[in-house]
């Protein structure tokens, strides 16, 4: 398998994907998405019953799924149709959904690109955001991941932990003001905000798997944790639900016997380096289907 350095998640490392073939097989990395990529949506549904429930997804790559079977590059958004949006409106026949998540998107392409697609109609949103903005986890894994297993110390910690603690507050407010921007668009719409998985174990290191310094391992978990409490903090800030996806995962990270999301090497089953495993998409469906 081939070695990818992935261009961010994100995320969680890594949430601007290296990118996938329609077969979910890594290419090129996509490009930024544009108004016309990141707003074709895939639906389903044709033939929608009277009381049905308008479902938009809002996203990222950990929302959109890159690599999971089977993924389409056609828009450039590279959205697998087994991601956890999909898997939620297949669980419940009387779900129309508009699944508009687009991997690689920060919340900037999220209210241009995506918001769009609610409106007064819409009566249920899910998002999960952030891990792209000022290319926060491109740097992580850019430059902690260029230390290598083997390096001595904490390089990345020393060199990145002061512009995470800076970008973190920054992140939080652009969360904030695309759940202002969601409400407003979509006023009578069920909002549920979609936290980030666990990536990292909180003891212990995985080289072959993760290839970092062992002591950048706690700085990582600490950086992805202050991502999904920004997410939680923000939504229920606004009296939103929220998914702890961190908390369900435990115990289930790259390291694991059980992961639920893919180390630095594409999977035999396509799945991205660094992106969620088709397991991980089921487990955050069925934590969407059991607030419903």
């Amino acid at each position: 398998m081939r070695r990818l350095v992935p261009l961010l998640l994100a995320g969680t490392l890594a949430l601007g994907v290296s990118g996938c073939s329609d077969d979910g097989s890594a290419t090129t990395p996509p490009p930024e998405p544009t108004s016309t990529s990141a707003s074709a949506s895939a639906s389903t549904s044709a033939g929608a019953p009277a009381d049905a429930v308008s479902y938009v997804a809002l996203g990222d790559s950990y929302a959109a799924a890159p690599g999971v079977p089977n993924t389409s590059g056609a828009d450039g958004c590279f959205r697998s149709d087994h991601n956890y949006a999909h898997l939620v409106a297949e669980a419940d026949e009387s779900i129309t959904l508009t699944d508009v998540t687009c991997s690689g998107a920060t919340t900037d392409t999220v209210l241009a690109d995506q918001v769009p697609a609610l409106d007064a109609d819409t009566d249920l949103v899910t998002l999960g955001i952030g891990g792209n903005d000022f290319e926060l986890f491109l740097t992580l894994i850019g430059q902690c991941s260029g230390a290598g297993p083997d390096a001595p110390g904490t390089p990345c910690t020393d060199t990145v932990e002061p512009q995470a603690d800076d970008l973190l507050p920054k992140i939080e407010e652009n969360i904030g003001a695309t759940l202002d921007a969601v409400q407003e668009a979509a006023p009578d719409a069920r909002v549920i905000v979609v936290g980030y998985p666990a990536l990292l174990p909180r003891r212990g290191t995985c080289p072959d798997l993760v290839p970092l310094a062992a002591g950048d391992y706690p700085f990582l978990n600490q950086i992805t944790q202050g991502l999904s409490d920004a997410l939680q903090s923000q939504a229920e800030e606004r009296d939103l639900d929220f998914v702890d996806v961190a908390r369900a995962s435990r115990g289930h990270d790259i390291c694991s016997d059980d992961p639920w999301v893919n180390g630095a090497e594409t999977a035999p089953d396509g799945t991205i380096p660094f992106h969620p495993f088709a397991a991980e998409q089921a487990a955050v469906a069925d934590l969407i289907t059991a607030l419903r």
